[in-house]
């Protein structure tokens, strides 16, 4: 999965010169680190692109920085955090500066629906993570998402300029997740468009919820633990825990008891109460 350095080469060298050397002033609080990961991602040639952090005890990823253009259209799916969900076990020990392209994995060996709903969705046919930094507490990593296959060109142009991403981010200023954690949130709140927030288990479904992930949040509603979702639906723990990971990211709630919380508030409007093994007639993702 994992490609060796390569020579830039073209008309991309001039460009990527420039994209790298913002993303190395935005590191070190000369740039606006926002702007300088979406210049960065394009130049890639990527159609959207997200700066993640996954704090790896509870594998929860953290939106440092998004890259997704068309994304603020209101009929669009925006860019999720996937890298866990589709490449799961594998990327626990990745090495800095590896890269993960989705398409040579095997059927059997990972995959994830939610990434090819989206991709569907969205137009898109190429998924890719980059190791920017891997620990014993989290993981950095930057996802690309393409709408055509990668070229040998731009597997070479990512090879060739990782390397560099990798040792620029381990000397980062001292803060900038966080600060940039924050921006990123109060950036996403102020860009949704001014509406009466729907709940969460309504039948407008505003997280854009699988059906099962549908099921599992109402099931949590009802009081059952994550061992008591598994049991009722009939499916391992691990599978529940990984439908949670792509609840987190869609609801941005910080971890189960913040989802809880929020699944409770939103029971104000109560939903239909269908058996378990159907869901009402919802807008599903």
């Amino acid at each position: 999965m994992a490609h060796h350095s390569a020579p830039m080469t073209g008309p991309a060298r001039g460009d990527m010169i420039e994209a790298i050397a913002d993303w190395c002033d935005a590191l070190h609080g000369g740039l606006v680190l926002q702007d300088a990961f979406a210049r960065l991602v394009a130049g890639l040639g990527a159609a959207a692109g997200m700066l993640v952090r996954t704090h790896l005890a509870d594998m929860r990823p953290i939106r440092v920085a998004t890259a997704d253009p068309d994304g603020a259209a209101a009929d669009l799916l925006p860019v999720q955090p996937q890298a866990d969900a589709v490449f799961g076990a594998h990327l626990t020990r990745a090495r800095v500066a590896s890269v993960w392209v989705a398409s040579t994995l095997d059927q059997g060996d990972g995959g994830s629906p939610a990434l090819q709903s989206w991709q569907e969705a969205r137009g898109m046919a190429e998924f890719v993570v980059l190791v920017l930094a891997s620990g014993s507490g989290a993981r950095d990593h930057v996802e690309l998402h393409f709408r055509d296959p990668l070229s040998d060109s731009e597997q070479a142009l990512i090879a060739a300029v990782l390397p560099t991403m990798a040792r620029t981010w381990a000397a980062r200023q001292v803060g900038l997740i966080t600060r940039n954690v924050v921006s990123h949130r109060l950036l996403a709140d102020s860009s949704r468009p001014a509406r009466p927030a729907e709940p969460l288990l309504s039948i407008a479904n505003p997280a854009h919820f699988s059906r099962a992930e549908f099921r599992v949040c109402l099931l949590l509603a009802r009081g059952l633990s994550v061992l008591g979702v598994a049991a009722e639906l009939g499916v391992s723990e691990a599978t529940v825990r990984s439908h949670l990971r792509a609840i987190y990211a869609k609801t941005d709630a910080g971890g189960l008891a913040e989802l809880v919380f929020r699944l409770l508030d939103s029971a104000a409007v109560p939903a239909p109460r269908p058996a378990y093994g159907m869901a009402p007639a919802l807008r599903l993702a």
